[in-house]
C-alpha cells in the first residue's frame, strides 16, 4: 500500500472492487477477523455480510483478503 492510498480511498476502493459479492476472509488492523460475504463498498467503508448481520468496516483497516471455503462458518473474532 502506497500513502496515496492511505490518502485517497479511491485507490483502495478500486484495489478491492474484486472481491465484492464473494465470500472472504478478512483481516484488519484492529488485529479482528472476518468471515463473510462482501456485500459493497460504500464511500471508505466496506460492508459484509455476516450471517444474518450487516457489518460496516472502514476500507483503510483492512490488512489482508482471501477467497473463503464454502465449508467455514461465518464470524466476527
Amino acid at each position: 500500500m502506497t500513502a496515496t492510498e492511505t490518502i485517497n480511498p479511491r485507490h483502495l476502493r478500486e484495489k478491492y472492487k474484486e472481491w465484492v459479492g464473494k465470500r472472504v476472509n478478512v483481516g484488519l488492523t484492529t488485529y479482528h477477523y472476518i468471515c463473510g460475504t462482501w456485500k459493497e463498498i460504500d464511500g471508505d467503508v466496506v460492508v459484509f455480510r455476516i450471517g444474518e448481520h450487516e457489518m460496516k468496516v472502514p476500507i483503510a483497516e483492512i490488512a489482508t483478503i482471501s477467497d473463503a471455503p464454502t465449508w467455514q462458518a461465518e464470524f466476527f473474532k
